[in-house]
């Protein structure tokens, strides 16, 4: 909620009249007969008022110093009461992977990275020919999301017209798209929420601006866990969180504001929960309350015996009674959330097993592959009737590896057949400004004794790739534990 000069006067006002209405009644009730005690109450109450009227004054500071946009007009639900949180300063995401650029000029023109962000420049927005470029970053409004953040460029800039910024989101993952809207990062490191139009229909989510810097989607509410994974009686902790606000601002209300931390949900009053179960799959699941007192938290546990991977679905069911997001394609610009289903999976995995997802598609594995170390250099290998895999470390021991070529770090190919056709990935591309490769993706290696257990995230990249443009990526998460064994 952001006032203009005018109306956050008009506010004040208002309260102050209140107050000195206060004040007449209050002294009239502690006016005492007693002659000798009336300059005590009097000065008692005086003491009062002026801490009161100080109170007061400093709440209505913050609330136009904590203000992300002075311009945007007040809304109805200024007299709600005020829901306390502090803004975050965070520090400055880290360049993640390579960035895009484009020189685009007074005719305008598309920026894309792949498909996760696209910049519409209209005509006019500059007037000469500009380098604009996305940089993806590491996302710090939220470290636990799985949202990637992006540096857009040039900084320090005032476009003459709004540029469009779009965020691609895939459907099916359990996220309820009506509580997702889009941020930016301050120079002096608060996050702030803007409006965000929500096109269901194309899984868009778009804000206009005439500034960069770093950028990211968040959703207002989510269901997290601790790990994603469990194996035979292993438990799960789930939690209902919230985005709070970082200003005094009404608990239904969120239109370019500071954001603070995310916190259990219930912070803001306005929500109730209910409706915990597990959809499909084994095991059991017990509703926990949370700190402020709401069925926002679950414990799940796995049956005591696990013979395959096997999926667990988990829902539970959240309404908001006032609740809005601020969506200029919404009717009266409010997309309203009201109640909700959300959903989360946990795997289930046997003592020994092989999980590929390819941009979120989970693969067949049934056979476990291979893991051996020789000569200091660990290698897996595995397969399906469509997918050959081979990830080779460059280190012998645990840890962390990079993607490269050199000691401690890692490479990761895929050839995937169909029919006649074949087609070859790997974790990098070469780069035509460079002529030397672009890695991306990191190898984690926790255990290298009887079994060898780690994972692989990044993008994969086809090795056939001849264009200076950007190639096409393919996301991969690749887990697994599988014995080893040297003499293959």
């Amino acid at each position: 909620m952001h006032h203009s000069f005018d109306e956050s006067h008009g506010i004040f006002y208002r309260g102050l009249k209140r107050f000195i209405g206060a004040i007449g009644d209050s002294s009239k009730a502690l006016f005492s007969k007693d002659k000798n005690r009336r300059y005590l109450h009097q000065k008692l109450i005086m003491e009062r008022h002026k801490t009161s009227l100080l109170t007061l004054a400093g709440y209505l500071t913050l609330v136009l110093a904590l203000s992300c946009n002075k311009d945007t007009p007040a809304s109805a639900d200024d007299e709600a009461p005020p829901v306390f949180g502090e803004p975050v300063t965070r520090p400055k995401g880290q360049p993640s992977a390579s960035a895009a650029s484009a020189i685009i000029g007074a005719n305008g023109g598309v920026l894309q990275y792949e498909q996760a962000v696209r910049l519409e420049i209209p005509p006019e927005a500059v007037a000469q020919p500009t380098t604009f470029a996305i940089q993806p970053i590491t996302n710090t409004l939220d470290d636990g999301s799985a949202a990637q953040a992006f540096r857009l460029m040039p900084e320090g800039v005032h476009f003459k017209k709004p540029i469009k910024v779009s965020f691609p989101y895939v459907p099916g993952n359990g996220d309820n798209p009506t509580v997702r809207m889009v941020a930016f990062q301050r120079n002096d490191g608060i996050w702030c929420g803007v409006p965000t139009a929500l096109d269901a229909q194309q899984h868009l989510l778009t804000v206009e601006t005439h500034h960069f810097s770093d950028w990211v989607w968040f959703d207002m509410l989510s269901l997290r866990q601790d790990k994603e994974t469990a194996r035979a009686g292993e438990t799960v902790s789930l939690k209902l969180m919230e985005q709070v606000l970082g200003a005094l601002m009404p608990a239904s209300t969120i239109d370019s504001v500071p954001l603070a931390a995310m916190d259990d949900i219930g912070f803001s009053k306005d929500v109730t929960v209910s409706g915990w179960r597990i959809v499909s799959g084994p095991g059991t699941l017990e509703p926990k309350l949370n700190t402020n007192l709401l069925l926002g938290d679950a414990i799940y546990t796995a049956p005591t015996t696990v013979n395959e991977a096997t999926n667990v679905e988990i829902q539970v069911e959240v309404e908001s009674r006032n609740g809005y997001i601020s969506d200029p394609t919404a009717p009266n610009g409010r997309r309203k959330l009201g109640k909700m289903i959300l959903l989360t999976t946990i795997r289930l995995m046997p003592e020994n097993f092989v999980q590929l997802k390819l941009n979120g598609a989970e693969q067949d594995f049934a056979h476990l592959g291979n893991a051996r170390v020789v000569n200091g250099t660990l290698y897996i290998r595995t397969h399906n009737e469509q997918i050959n895999l081979a990830l080779q470390c460059n280190g012998a021991g645990r840890g962390t590896y990079p993607g490269g070529f050199g000691n401690g770090q890692s490479l990761f190919s895929l050839t995937r057949s169909q029919g006649q056709t074949r087609r070859d990935f790997a974790n990098f591309y070469r780069s035509c400004d460079t002529n030397r490769e672009i890695f991306n993706g990191t190898t984690v290696i926790s255990t290298v004794e009887d079994y060898v257990e780690g994972t692989f995230t990044g993008n994969l990249y086809p090795v056939d790739h001849q264009s200076c443009d950007l190639p096409e990526a393919t996301a991969v998460e690749f887990k697994f534990k599988i014995k080893r064994s040297d003499d293959f």
